[in-house]
């Protein structure tokens, strides 16, 4: 028998010629549409560290295993990665020579091929993303309180457009003496970008243009204290969720599609009433594909076996309430990210080095451990092949 198997983008395979031979006579068969018959389906894992650089991962479907895993940079300071949309490039904060930088790869069927590396005036990036159209890409500084905007072309990452630095304080003077940007994200209609800071408790709003200047349109504010971290939009882009790393809850807006503005609609806690909230943080938020469900990653800075995924349900005028609260699995949840097929969600164990990998019941939005786990030094960040 001499057949030729292909691998498809999603990780099943098709058969597209077969020979057999039956004595005298040569039967030509076409197969088409043979989708996971070889082998179990397996989706590609991209997973960045912080100090070992970037690695992939086979997550298995039906079981929820995590298998192969193969370096494919090796760098410091792969904290956050984001794909563009068809997959093909991905773009990740980087330390070069001790300095701030981020740089992008080409995704191939072997690994990473970089393509560039930029330097930008700033003490380093903790975070990453591109607007709706893949040419413009985003930066928040931590440690600077600052935000930038890179050009992109082809993959290739241009000087800075736009480097912009945030004021203020808040009322937590251990951790909020100062602007720190967190993280930042395009709107819906890619006309705004949104910066939460966690110093001044504030998404800082800008305008930009294709060049990716970017023009300060002011900032709205979340409840004193609350430390916003990341940010989500809900499926129709009407409603904008902030997780707060400080105060552990989500501060639900909603955005006038006009003039982009947000307005606070309610913020939620997510941890159950009954729980130890001391010397917990949150960490990073996801809103699955149906817009039914958010999910929150929460850090146990003690150790505790307190660190948890919660499941939070939204309703039809956009408000959420907490429905669940299951174990991470790993000390301290850096990043959780959706399998684009919407039956697992990943945990990245940044202190207990390895990931975990959960199932989702797509019904009730609720979470079980599949008993899973790969280890992963510092792993920081999760993204699935597109």
């Amino acid at each position: 028998m001499r057949g030729i198997v292909s691998r498809r983008k999603d990780g099943s395979f098709a058969v597209e010629e077969v020979l057999l031979m039956t004595g005298m006579k040569k039967l030509l068969i076409l197969l088409a549409g043979c989708s996971g018959s070889l082998v179990g389906e397996t989706t590609r894992v991209f997973v960045g560290t912080s100090n070992e650089g970037l690695f992939q991962v086979e997550l298995d479907e039906k079981t929820g295993a995590l298998t192969n895993r193969q370096q494919l940079v090796k760098a410091s300071g792969m904290g956050f990665q984001e794909l563009n949309a068809d997959g093909s490039l991905l773009y990740s904060t980087i330390q070069q020579d001790g300095k701030g930088a981020v740089a992008s790869y080409r995704v191939t069927d072997e690994g990473m091929q970089e393509l560039s590396v930029q330097r930008y005036d700033g003490r380093g990036l903790c975070h990453v993303s591109l607007d709706r159209t893949g040419t413009v890409l985003f930066g928040a500084d931590y440690g600077g309180g600052l935000v930038v905007s890179f050009p992109v072309a082809d993959g290739v990452i241009g000087k800075n457009a736009s480097l912009m630095r945030h004021e203020g304080s808040g009322p937590n003077k251990q951790r909020q003496e100062g602007p720190h940007a967190h993280s930042m994200y395009a709107g819906p209609d890619n006309r705004f970008a949104y910066a939460p800071d966690l110093g001044i408790d504030q998404v800082k709003f800008y305008s930009f243009g294709n060049d990716g200047h970017l023009s300060d349109q002011g900032g709205f504010a979340v409840p004193g204290g609350s430390g916003p971290r990341h940010m989500k939009f809900g499926k129709s882009g009407e409603f904008a969720y902030v997780l707060n790393e400080l105060s552990l809850t989500v501060s639900g807006f909603k955005r006038d599609s006009k003039t982009g503005k947000l307005t606070l609609l309610e913020s939620v806690k997510v941890l159950p009433t009954n729980a130890d909230a001391t010397e917990m943080s949150c960490s990073e938020i996801r809103v699955s594909s149906d817009g039914r469900f958010l999910y929150t990653a929460n850090r146990d800075l003690r150790n505790e076996k307190r660190d948890s995924v919660s499941v939070l349900a939204v309703g039809e005028d956009g408000k959420v309430r907490l429905i669940a609260a299951a174990p991470a699995e790993v000390w301290i949840p850096r990043n959780i990210n959706l399998s684009p097929s919407g039956d697992w969600l990943l945990v990245a164990g940044q202190r207990s080095n390895e990931v975990t990998s959960h199932r989702i019941d797509k019904k009730s939005g609720k979470l079980a451990f599949s008993g899973n786990r790969i280890e992963m030094p510092a792993a920081m960040c999760i993204n699935f092949e597109r």
